[in-house]
Protein backbone atom coordinates (compact mmCIF):
# COMPACT_ATOMS: atom_id res chain seq x y z
CA UNK A 1 0.00 0.00 0.00
CA UNK A 2 1.10 3.69 -1.25
CA UNK A 3 0.63 5.95 1.49
CA UNK A 4 0.33 9.76 1.20
CA UNK A 5 0.83 11.59 4.88
CA UNK A 6 0.36 15.62 5.01
CA UNK A 7 1.34 16.47 8.01
CA UNK A 8 1.22 19.71 9.94
CA UNK A 9 4.22 19.48 11.68
CA UNK A 10 7.51 17.80 11.01
CA UNK A 11 6.46 14.70 13.37
CA UNK A 12 10.17 14.16 14.99
CA UNK A 13 11.75 13.94 17.90
CA UNK A 14 8.33 12.73 19.58
CA UNK A 15 8.92 14.58 22.52
CA UNK A 16 5.36 16.77 22.92
CA UNK A 17 2.14 15.72 22.45
CA UNK A 18 1.57 16.57 19.07
CA UNK A 19 4.51 14.88 17.81
CA UNK A 20 4.47 12.31 19.89
CA UNK A 21 0.81 11.32 18.51
CA UNK A 22 2.05 11.71 14.62
CA UNK A 23 5.39 10.03 14.62
CA UNK A 24 3.98 6.64 16.28
CA UNK A 25 1.29 6.65 14.27
CA UNK A 26 3.62 6.60 11.61
CA UNK A 27 5.64 4.29 13.01
CA UNK A 28 3.07 1.79 12.98
CA UNK A 29 1.91 2.42 9.47
CA UNK A 30 5.09 2.13 8.15
CA UNK A 31 4.89 -1.23 9.53
CA UNK A 32 2.06 -2.03 7.01
CA UNK A 33 2.40 0.72 4.66
CA UNK A 34 5.16 2.16 1.80
CA UNK A 35 4.97 6.16 3.34
CA UNK A 36 5.17 9.35 1.57
CA UNK A 37 5.45 12.43 4.07
CA UNK A 38 4.80 15.90 3.20
CA UNK A 39 5.18 17.96 6.20
CA UNK A 40 4.99 21.68 7.14
CA UNK A 41 8.21 23.05 9.14
CA UNK A 42 6.49 24.83 12.36
CA UNK A 43 9.32 25.93 14.72
CA UNK A 44 6.48 26.91 17.38
CA UNK A 45 5.87 23.47 18.48
CA UNK A 46 9.70 22.02 18.41
CA UNK A 47 11.45 21.21 21.47
CA UNK A 48 15.03 22.93 22.53
CA UNK A 49 17.68 23.12 19.89
CA UNK A 50 15.93 21.70 16.70
CA UNK A 51 18.35 19.71 13.79
CA UNK A 52 15.62 19.37 10.90
CA UNK A 53 18.76 17.24 9.25
CA UNK A 54 19.12 14.72 12.03
CA UNK A 55 14.96 14.92 12.05
CA UNK A 56 14.70 14.12 8.23
CA UNK A 57 17.20 11.05 8.70
CA UNK A 58 14.99 9.54 11.16
CA UNK A 59 11.76 10.00 9.68
CA UNK A 60 13.32 8.59 6.35
CA UNK A 61 13.97 5.42 8.63
CA UNK A 62 10.06 4.97 8.26
CA UNK A 63 8.96 7.03 5.18
CA UNK A 64 10.22 6.47 1.44
CA UNK A 65 10.18 9.99 0.97
CA UNK A 66 10.04 12.68 2.93
CA UNK A 67 9.24 16.56 2.07
CA UNK A 68 9.37 19.60 3.91
CA UNK A 69 7.82 22.59 3.13
CA UNK A 70 7.99 26.09 4.85
CA UNK A 71 4.79 27.82 4.95
CA UNK A 72 4.88 32.12 4.22
CA UNK A 73 3.32 31.77 8.05
CA UNK A 74 6.10 30.17 9.21
CA UNK A 75 8.70 31.93 7.77
CA UNK A 76 7.31 35.61 8.47
CA UNK A 77 5.55 36.59 11.69
CA UNK A 78 4.33 39.77 9.56
CA UNK A 79 3.15 37.73 7.08
CA UNK A 80 1.37 35.54 10.23
CA UNK A 81 -0.36 38.66 12.20
CA UNK A 82 -1.69 39.81 8.43
CA UNK A 83 -3.11 36.32 7.77
CA UNK A 84 -4.98 36.40 10.96
CA UNK A 85 -6.33 39.95 10.46
CA UNK A 86 -7.16 38.91 7.08
CA UNK A 87 -8.99 36.11 8.05
CA UNK A 88 -11.92 38.37 9.29
CA UNK A 89 -12.86 39.10 6.12
CA UNK A 90 -12.70 35.41 4.66
CA UNK A 91 -15.05 32.68 4.21
CA UNK A 92 -12.22 30.45 6.03
CA UNK A 93 -11.23 30.51 9.04
CA UNK A 94 -7.57 31.60 10.06
CA UNK A 95 -6.34 27.66 10.58
CA UNK A 96 -7.35 27.01 7.09
CA UNK A 97 -5.65 29.88 5.62
CA UNK A 98 -2.27 29.36 7.82
CA UNK A 99 -1.48 26.80 6.01
CA UNK A 100 -1.98 27.77 2.27
CA UNK A 101 0.82 27.98 0.25
CA UNK A 102 1.75 27.99 -3.52
CA UNK A 103 4.64 25.75 -2.51
CA UNK A 104 2.86 23.51 -0.50
CA UNK A 105 0.32 22.99 -3.41
CA UNK A 106 2.89 22.48 -6.00
CA UNK A 107 4.85 19.92 -3.86
CA UNK A 108 1.40 17.94 -3.17
CA UNK A 109 0.49 17.84 -7.38
CA UNK A 110 4.14 16.63 -8.06
CA UNK A 111 4.09 13.87 -5.19
CA UNK A 112 0.60 12.89 -6.50
CA UNK A 113 1.95 12.80 -9.87
CA UNK A 114 4.62 10.63 -9.49
CA UNK A 115 3.37 8.15 -7.14
CA UNK A 116 0.26 5.99 -7.41
CA UNK A 117 -0.80 6.07 -4.07
CA UNK A 118 -3.77 4.26 -2.22
CA UNK A 119 -4.71 6.40 0.37
CA UNK A 120 -4.19 10.07 1.34
CA UNK A 121 -4.08 10.76 5.46
CA UNK A 122 -4.77 14.42 5.85
CA UNK A 123 -3.45 15.23 9.41
CA UNK A 124 -5.58 18.22 10.07
CA UNK A 125 -8.53 19.83 9.52
CA UNK A 126 -6.24 22.94 8.67
CA UNK A 127 -4.84 21.17 5.50
CA UNK A 128 -7.93 20.24 4.21
CA UNK A 129 -8.22 23.21 2.02
CA UNK A 130 -5.88 21.09 -0.08
CA UNK A 131 -8.35 17.98 -0.48
CA UNK A 132 -8.79 18.79 -4.06
CA UNK A 133 -5.13 18.53 -5.40
CA UNK A 134 -5.61 14.33 -4.51
CA UNK A 135 -8.73 13.95 -6.99
CA UNK A 136 -10.97 11.17 -5.92
CA UNK A 137 -7.96 9.24 -4.02
CA UNK A 138 -9.42 7.69 -0.84
CA UNK A 139 -8.96 10.33 1.94
CA UNK A 140 -8.43 10.25 5.73
CA UNK A 141 -8.90 13.40 7.84
CA UNK A 142 -7.41 13.08 11.36
CA UNK A 143 -8.56 15.22 13.84
CA UNK A 144 -6.27 16.03 16.76
CA UNK A 145 -9.16 17.99 18.64
CA UNK A 146 -12.12 18.89 17.60
CA UNK A 147 -10.79 22.27 16.75
CA UNK A 148 -14.03 24.27 16.87
CA UNK A 149 -15.06 22.67 20.30
CA UNK A 150 -11.27 23.68 21.35
CA UNK A 151 -11.84 27.71 20.13
CA UNK A 152 -15.61 27.75 21.95
CA UNK A 153 -14.16 26.94 24.99
CA UNK A 154 -10.96 29.40 24.70
CA UNK A 155 -13.88 32.30 24.29
CA UNK A 156 -14.83 31.48 27.60
CA UNK A 157 -11.16 31.74 29.49
CA UNK A 158 -10.72 35.32 27.42
CA UNK A 159 -10.59 38.03 29.39
CA UNK A 160 -9.97 40.25 26.13
CA UNK A 161 -13.40 41.56 24.55
CA UNK A 162 -11.92 41.89 21.14
CA UNK A 163 -10.16 38.23 20.96
CA UNK A 164 -13.50 36.87 22.52
CA UNK A 165 -14.70 38.14 19.56
CA UNK A 166 -11.97 37.11 17.06
CA UNK A 167 -12.42 33.55 18.99
CA UNK A 168 -15.87 33.71 18.64
CA UNK A 169 -15.84 34.63 14.91
CA UNK A 170 -13.36 32.11 13.94
CA UNK A 171 -15.12 28.91 15.80
CA UNK A 172 -18.50 29.79 13.35
CA UNK A 173 -15.91 29.84 10.29
CA UNK A 174 -14.54 26.83 11.09
CA UNK A 175 -18.18 25.23 12.11
CA UNK A 176 -19.20 26.19 8.43
CA UNK A 177 -15.80 24.63 7.16
CA UNK A 178 -15.69 21.79 8.68
CA UNK A 179 -19.87 20.80 8.01
CA UNK A 180 -18.38 22.16 4.36
CA UNK A 181 -15.91 20.03 3.50
CA UNK A 182 -16.00 16.90 5.84
CA UNK A 183 -18.66 14.96 3.93
CA UNK A 184 -15.87 15.15 0.84
CA UNK A 185 -13.29 12.87 3.29
CA UNK A 186 -14.15 8.51 3.95
CA UNK A 187 -13.15 8.37 7.14
CA UNK A 188 -12.52 10.75 10.04
CA UNK A 189 -10.41 9.67 12.94
CA UNK A 190 -10.77 11.34 16.40
CA UNK A 191 -8.55 10.49 19.50
CA UNK A 192 -11.51 9.99 21.89
CA UNK A 193 -15.42 8.72 21.65
CA UNK A 194 -16.31 12.31 23.14
CA UNK A 195 -14.42 14.10 20.21
CA UNK A 196 -16.47 11.68 18.23
CA UNK A 197 -19.79 12.23 19.02
CA UNK A 198 -18.90 15.90 18.88
CA UNK A 199 -17.94 15.93 15.06
CA UNK A 200 -20.97 14.04 14.39
CA UNK A 201 -23.68 16.54 15.74
CA UNK A 202 -21.92 18.75 13.64
CA UNK A 203 -21.47 17.12 10.59
CA UNK A 204 -23.77 14.05 10.77
CA UNK A 205 -23.59 11.23 8.95
CA UNK A 206 -20.14 11.14 7.90
CA UNK A 207 -18.07 7.93 8.63
CA UNK A 208 -15.98 8.34 11.96
CA UNK A 209 -13.47 5.75 13.66
CA UNK A 210 -12.05 6.83 17.03
CA UNK A 211 -8.46 6.36 17.08
CA UNK A 212 -7.06 7.25 20.56
CA UNK A 213 -3.99 8.90 21.29
CA UNK A 214 -1.33 6.31 23.23
CA UNK A 215 2.00 5.81 24.47
CA UNK A 216 4.95 3.78 23.98
CA UNK A 217 4.81 1.32 27.09
CA UNK A 218 8.11 0.53 26.92
CA UNK A 219 9.93 3.73 26.83
CA UNK A 220 7.51 5.21 29.76
CA UNK A 221 7.68 2.80 32.03
CA UNK A 222 8.74 2.91 35.95
CA UNK A 223 11.96 2.61 36.41
CA UNK A 224 12.15 1.70 40.18
CA UNK A 225 14.42 4.81 40.73
CA UNK A 226 13.75 6.30 44.48
CA UNK A 227 10.69 8.78 44.69
CA UNK A 228 11.23 12.07 46.48
CA UNK A 229 8.83 12.13 49.07
CA UNK A 230 6.21 15.16 48.47
CA UNK A 231 7.27 15.92 45.31
CA UNK A 232 4.26 17.17 42.35
CA UNK A 233 5.29 17.02 39.19
CA UNK A 234 3.53 18.85 36.33
CA UNK A 235 5.21 18.06 32.68
CA UNK A 236 3.31 20.03 29.67
CA UNK A 237 4.77 22.59 26.87
CA UNK A 238 3.18 25.74 28.09
CA UNK A 239 3.21 27.36 24.75
CA UNK A 240 0.21 26.34 24.19
CA UNK A 241 -3.26 28.63 25.74
CA UNK A 242 -4.58 25.36 27.80
CA UNK A 243 -1.13 24.28 29.09
CA UNK A 244 -0.22 27.71 30.46
CA UNK A 245 -3.56 28.54 31.84
CA UNK A 246 -3.16 25.24 33.87
CA UNK A 247 0.03 26.16 35.46
CA UNK A 248 -0.97 29.40 36.44
CA UNK A 249 -4.06 28.06 37.84
CA UNK A 250 -1.66 26.13 39.64
CA UNK A 251 0.32 29.15 40.50
CA UNK A 252 -2.57 31.50 41.85
CA UNK A 253 -5.67 28.77 43.06
CA UNK A 254 -3.96 25.43 44.53
CA UNK A 255 -0.29 25.73 45.36
CA UNK A 256 -0.93 28.04 47.94
CA UNK A 257 -3.32 25.51 49.64
CA UNK A 258 -1.25 22.96 48.93
CA UNK A 259 1.34 24.59 50.88
CA UNK A 260 -1.25 25.93 53.83
CA UNK A 261 -1.92 22.11 54.22
CA UNK A 262 1.47 20.08 53.68
CA UNK A 263 4.24 22.75 53.45
CA UNK A 264 6.68 19.97 53.30
CA UNK A 265 5.10 19.94 49.14
CA UNK A 266 7.84 20.44 46.35
CA UNK A 267 6.79 21.01 43.16
CA UNK A 268 8.39 20.28 39.84
CA UNK A 269 7.28 22.14 36.47
CA UNK A 270 8.67 20.10 33.22
CA UNK A 271 8.37 21.89 29.89
CA UNK A 272 9.13 24.39 27.36
CA UNK A 273 8.34 28.23 27.41
CA UNK A 274 7.26 28.46 31.15
CA UNK A 275 5.29 31.84 32.07
CA UNK A 276 6.98 34.74 33.76
CA UNK A 277 4.29 34.64 36.41
CA UNK A 278 6.05 31.20 37.16
CA UNK A 279 9.30 31.74 37.26
CA UNK A 280 8.53 35.00 39.24
CA UNK A 281 7.25 32.78 41.86
CA UNK A 282 10.11 30.12 41.72
CA UNK A 283 12.12 32.73 42.07
CA UNK A 284 10.45 33.20 45.98
CA UNK A 285 9.83 29.98 46.38
CA UNK A 286 12.35 27.78 46.67
CA UNK A 287 10.18 24.34 46.84
CA UNK A 288 9.25 25.29 43.16
CA UNK A 289 11.86 24.14 40.25
CA UNK A 290 11.09 24.78 36.78
CA UNK A 291 13.40 23.00 34.18
CA UNK A 292 11.75 24.51 31.04
CA UNK A 293 12.55 21.85 28.20
CA UNK A 294 13.80 18.67 28.98
CA UNK A 295 14.90 15.99 26.47
CA UNK A 296 14.13 12.84 28.75
CA UNK A 297 10.73 13.65 30.92
CA UNK A 298 11.32 10.53 31.97
CA UNK A 299 13.75 10.52 35.43
CA UNK A 300 11.20 13.69 36.95
CA UNK A 301 8.29 11.70 36.15
CA UNK A 302 10.02 8.63 38.31
CA UNK A 303 10.80 10.86 41.40
CA UNK A 304 7.72 12.34 41.75
CA UNK A 305 5.19 10.86 44.17
CA UNK A 306 2.47 12.38 42.22
CA UNK A 307 1.61 13.48 38.94
CA UNK A 308 -0.76 16.71 38.66
CA UNK A 309 -3.07 18.05 35.71
CA UNK A 310 -5.07 20.81 36.69
CA UNK A 311 -5.80 21.80 33.08
CA UNK A 312 -9.43 23.68 32.64
CA UNK A 313 -9.34 23.86 28.40
CA UNK A 314 -8.53 21.76 25.40
CA UNK A 315 -9.64 19.40 23.43
CA UNK A 316 -8.78 15.93 22.37
CA UNK A 317 -6.50 13.72 25.28
CA UNK A 318 -3.42 14.39 26.52
CA UNK A 319 -0.69 12.66 25.67
CA UNK A 320 1.21 13.68 29.52
CA UNK A 321 -1.80 11.99 31.37
CA UNK A 322 -0.70 8.79 29.11
CA UNK A 323 2.48 8.91 29.91
CA UNK A 324 2.55 9.20 33.77
CA UNK A 325 -0.41 6.09 34.03
CA UNK A 326 2.36 4.30 31.61
CA UNK A 327 4.64 5.22 34.19
CA UNK A 328 2.94 4.39 37.27
CA UNK A 329 2.08 7.53 38.60
CA UNK A 330 -0.72 8.05 41.24
CA UNK A 331 -2.20 11.05 39.32
CA UNK A 332 -4.59 14.33 40.39
CA UNK A 333 -6.62 15.53 37.61
CA UNK A 334 -9.64 17.75 36.98
CA UNK A 335 -12.37 15.65 34.89
CA UNK A 336 -11.30 17.93 32.17
CA UNK A 337 -7.70 16.77 32.38
CA UNK A 338 -8.75 12.82 31.53
CA UNK A 339 -11.56 13.72 29.02
CA UNK A 340 -11.68 10.95 26.26
CA UNK A 341 -9.27 8.48 28.11
CA UNK A 342 -11.39 5.63 29.52
CA UNK A 343 -10.43 6.20 33.05
CA UNK A 344 -11.88 5.00 36.29
CA UNK A 345 -11.95 7.14 39.04
CA UNK A 346 -10.69 6.32 42.08
CA UNK A 347 -9.02 3.12 40.68
CA UNK A 348 -6.41 4.45 38.36
CA UNK A 349 -6.83 8.27 38.66
CA UNK A 350 -8.08 10.78 41.29
CA UNK A 351 -10.24 13.61 40.28
CA UNK A 352 -10.18 16.72 41.48
CA UNK A 353 -12.31 20.11 39.69
CA UNK A 354 -11.22 22.81 42.40
CA UNK A 355 -8.43 23.79 44.37
CA UNK A 356 -10.07 22.48 47.77
CA UNK A 357 -10.23 19.09 45.90
CA UNK A 358 -6.61 19.20 44.89
CA UNK A 359 -5.58 19.65 48.16
CA UNK A 360 -8.02 16.75 49.58
CA UNK A 361 -6.63 14.19 46.72
CA UNK A 362 -3.29 15.14 47.29
CA UNK A 363 -3.35 14.75 51.15
CA UNK A 364 -5.20 10.97 50.30
CA UNK A 365 -2.50 9.90 48.10
CA UNK A 366 0.16 11.08 50.63
CA UNK A 367 -1.43 9.28 53.63
CA UNK A 368 -2.79 5.98 51.82
CA UNK A 369 -0.57 3.66 50.89
CA UNK A 370 -2.52 1.18 50.08
CA UNK A 371 -4.69 3.28 47.67
CA UNK A 372 -1.54 5.01 46.36
CA UNK A 373 -0.03 1.63 45.45
CA UNK A 374 -3.64 0.32 43.99
CA UNK A 375 -3.69 3.25 41.63
CA UNK A 376 0.02 2.96 40.25
CA UNK A 377 -0.96 -0.81 39.53
CA UNK A 378 -4.54 -0.02 37.99
CA UNK A 379 -2.70 3.09 35.92
CA UNK A 380 0.20 1.05 34.37
CA UNK A 381 -2.52 -1.71 33.48
CA UNK A 382 -4.99 0.47 31.88
CA UNK A 383 -1.89 1.93 29.83
CA UNK A 384 -1.15 -1.11 28.53
CA UNK A 385 -4.41 -2.49 27.75
CA UNK A 386 -5.78 0.32 25.99
CA UNK A 387 -3.91 2.36 25.03
CA UNK A 388 -0.18 1.35 23.82
CA UNK A 389 1.01 2.20 20.08
CA UNK A 390 1.06 -1.33 18.66
CA UNK A 391 -2.51 -1.78 19.97
CA UNK A 392 -3.63 1.30 18.61
CA UNK A 393 -1.21 0.41 14.63
CA UNK A 394 -3.81 -2.37 14.75
CA UNK A 395 -6.87 -0.30 14.88
CA UNK A 396 -5.47 2.41 12.00
CA UNK A 397 -4.36 -0.40 10.05
CA UNK A 398 -7.93 -1.76 9.97
CA UNK A 399 -9.37 1.50 9.04
CA UNK A 400 -6.87 1.56 5.74
CA UNK A 401 -7.20 -1.72 4.43
CA UNK A 402 -11.03 -0.82 5.07
CA UNK A 403 -10.20 1.61 2.07
CA UNK A 404 -7.91 -0.42 0.16
CA UNK A 405 -10.02 -3.20 -0.23
CA UNK A 406 -11.52 -4.12 -3.72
Amino acid sequence: MNLLWISHNVPYPPKTGVLQRNYNLLREASRRADIHLLAVFRSDILPGDYDLAAATRELGKLCRQVEVVYLPTETSRTVLYWTAFKSLFTQDPFSVNWAKSRGMRSKLRKMVESVKFDVVHFDTIGLAGYRGEVGSLPKILNHHNMESHLLRRRVEFESHPLKRLYYTREAEKLERFQQRVCPEFDVHLTVSEVDRERLLELVPGIRTEVIANGVDVDYFRPSGAQQTPGNLVMASGMNWFPNKDAVLYMCDEIWPRLCARMPDLTWTVVGSSPPQRLRDLAAKDSRITVTGFVDDVRPYLDRAEIYLCPMRDGGGTRLKILDALSMSKPIVSTTMGCEGIDITPGVDVLLADTPDEFVDQVARLRSDAGLRQGITKAARELAIRRYSWDVIGNQLATVYRSLTAA
